[in-house]
């Protein structure tokens, strides 16, 4: 299986390839797009099972870099950590590309679609398989790239293209950061291969350094604050698109690369204080933004921000486990639920606002469950995956409850679990359950507001949505002590032990207070938009009392204005006048037009004295001899000098 490991990123590659030179018939590019995904998750299978019985796989491809004592082969590696990566994107991602052939198939850019889908396939893989942090860099710009070109994928409209450059740019801010990172490793271990790194010897303090700055690297890529602004922007690419990269994917790429760089942030726990505090505060800012917001895709974004926010806070217990898991449940559930989202704007023709929703429940009644299914698990229903995951990072943060940072870190992620059931109560009971157009002020057209014309989901679309649903149910309870086990041999060093009793009451209290805050917040939104006086009750609030505070917090807190004027334009501003002083002035005007200018003139004066006359060459040649005769005198004067002291 070790030989056959290059063809797992390979085979997506040959079919961005094929889609993305030729203009093939849309049922066949469907298929081209699908069939290297689901080959790469079949040998994934195999990898999976052969590092399942103690193996460690590695294959050496090529010769890379080689400069001097930096030696890095492209190499290739799967171990537990990277075996349980490459199943969810491989199996999550095959599912993702199945239900596209459907939700894309009257888009006229099917083919370029697929290609840009296969390409983020092949530099995630690469990133979840290299076997050195330099190769991992280049899965990292790998999928930047493919970010980038599926955010603006319909670039025709400049909100698009605009989302999509916001994505690209912010995500460099963080790529400068986890480079400085890979020049401190190199510093302090001489070797950039994870093997390498994690037999040699650390040094506290570039070990600190190399944390700190990996970290604001997985602030950007993984949308933690304050670089977190790009995220919500990139649901205007299509949205399998969302469901692929910012929610089961790409932005996970952060927490992999913590987890697999484990053996340097256990040495670091100041930084370690700092994610926990970092991962929270996002955590609970986000989920308080997503609580406002009626574009039914920029609920489910603020709360993959806020999720994420969660898989940093379990990292930054140093029980690198919990963080994971919650990576693997949440792809399950927060994949499902874009997908969900995606077939309910499919049914209705584009539509976003879920104040324009309601009703869907009866008209589409697979589609409700499935995504009701995903609702619970991001929830936090007891027994469902998210419960699970989201039990064990609030565990392992309380564990270390004692540090100042971990114990207000726990008390805003409770809160976040809270409010987490309140929004997503909230968004299922409008989308689903309410009378259709009732929190629509503007649907006087009953027609309209009855959702009479649904174009339903067909079977590519509802079977991803089945097994993804199944999934998010159950995949906590089977996967949460298998995972944990599986892992466990990646992990360096004991960073925290407590006792077994001490565990125990940990565990009981989670349990509670997690079950406590999901019947508050769920209760909350039954309260509130379950019934139409609750619902009506909002309605005055938001325009009356609650006004200002609704506001601010649908419009986001105004991050991006305060970005747009504190950040963005004095680097504008500073960009014109570097380009009018330098480029325009000093280089243009100065140098390069300034040099011909002054080449010009001297040429027009010189060619006055070429006129053919005689007596203007006689003077001429007279000036010219008079001239050198004085500069030889003055070359010699102290020789003229000796010889006429006068």
């Amino acid at each position: 299986m070790s030989k056959l490991l290059w063809l797992i990123p390979v085979l997506p590659l040959i079919g961005f390839l094929i889609n993305g030179t030729k203009r093939l018939p849309k049922g066949l590019a469907g298929i081209i797009g699908c069939a290297g995904p689901i080959a790469s998750f079949a040998l994934s299978v195999g990898a999976f099972l052969q590092v399942h019985h103690g193996e460690v796989l590695r294959q050496h491809v090529f010769d890379w870099i080689s400069a001097g004592k930096l030696q890095i082969p492209f190499g290739l590696m799967v171990d537990p950590l990277s075996a349980v990566m490459i199943l969810v994107v491989t199996g999550v991602g095959s599912l993702i590309h199945i239900y596209s052939i459907s939700y894309m198939h009257e888009d006229e850019g099917f083919s370029r679609f697929f290609a840009y889908l296969n390409l983020f396939m092949f530099s995630m893989l690469l990133l979840v398989l290299g076997d050195s942090i330099a190769l991992m860099f280049v899965g990292w710009e790998g999928v930047g790239l493919c970010s980038y070109l599926l955010i603006g994928f319909w670039y025709k409209e400049l909100k698009n293209a605009d989302a999509g450059k916001k994505a690209f740019i912010t995500n460099r801010i963080g790529d400068f950061g986890f480079l400085l990172g890979i020049f401190c490793l190199w510093q302090m271990f001489g070797t950039l291969d994870f093997q390498g790194m994690s037999r040699g010897q650390v040094d506290d303090h570039w070990a600190g350094l190399a944390a700190l700055f990996l970290f604001i690297g997985a602030c950007g890529k993984s949308a933690q604050i304050p670089l977190y602004v790009w995220l919500p922007d990139a649901m205007a690419g299509p949205t399998p698109v969302s469901a692929l990269i910012h929610a089961a994917t790409m932005v996970t790429a952060g927490v992999y690369m913590v987890a697999r760089m484990n053996f340097v942030y256990v040495a670091a726990p100041s930084v370690m204080g700092l994610m926990v505090l970092v991962g929270a505060a996002t955590a609970l800012f986000a989920g308080v933004i997503a609580v406002a917001q009626n574009d039914i895709k920029k609920v489910l974004a603020y709360s993959t921000v806020s999720q994420l926010g969660f898989m940093f806070a379990g990292a930054a217990t140093a029980q690198f486990t919990t963080g994971l898991f919650h990576v693997v449940t949440h792809a399950f559930f927060k994949a499902l639920l874009f997908l969900g989202a995606g077939a309910v704007i499919h049914a209705l023709h584009g539509e976003q606002d879920i104040r324009k929703m309601g009703g869907l429940g009866k008209k589409l009644p697979a589609l409700a469950a499935v995504f009701v299914a995903g609702g619970l698990a991001l929830a936090g229903l007891p027994g469902t995956a998210g419960f699970f995951s989201k039990d064990a990072i609030l565990v392992a943060v309380f564990e270390k409850s004692g540090l100042p940072a971990y114990g207000v870190a726990w008390l805003m992620l409770l809160t976040t679990a809270g409010l987490t059931a309140f929004y997503t109560t909230r968004l299922i009971l409008i989308v689903f359950m309410a009378k259709p157009g009732h929190h629509d002020e503007h649907a006087k057209d009953e027609a309209h507001a009855e959702h009479h014309d649904l174009h339903k989901p067909g079977i590519l679309m509802m079977a991803p949505l089945a097994i993804l649903a199944v999934l998010s149910l159950a995949g906590g309870v089977l996967l949460e002590k298998p995972l944990e086990h599986f892992v466990h041999p990646v992990w360096q060093g004991k960073p925290h032990e407590i006792s077994e009793a001490a565990e125990s009451h940990a565990h009981r209290v989670n349990v509670g207070a997690s079950i406590a805050v999901f019947v508050l917040g769920a209760g909350l939104g039954f309260l509130l938009y379950g019934r139409a006086g609750g619902r009506a009750w909002v309605q005055r609030f938001v325009e009356g009392g609650g006004r200002k505070l609704h506001a601010l917090v649908e419009n986001k807190f105004y991050v991006d204005e305060i970005y747009e004027y504190t950040v963005i334009a004095p680097v504008k501003m500073g960009a014109t006048i570097l380009w009018f002083l330098v480029d325009r002035v000093i280089i243009d005007t100065l140098l390069v037009n300034g040099a011909g200018w002054a080449v010009y003139g001297v040429g027009r004066a010189l060619r006055r004295t070429h006129t053919g006359s005689i007596n203007i060459g006689v003077v001429s040649f007279l000036l010219g001899a008079l001239g050198l005769l004085a500069y030889v005198a003055y070359q010699h004067k102290e020789t003229w000098l000796k010889a006429f002291p006068f």
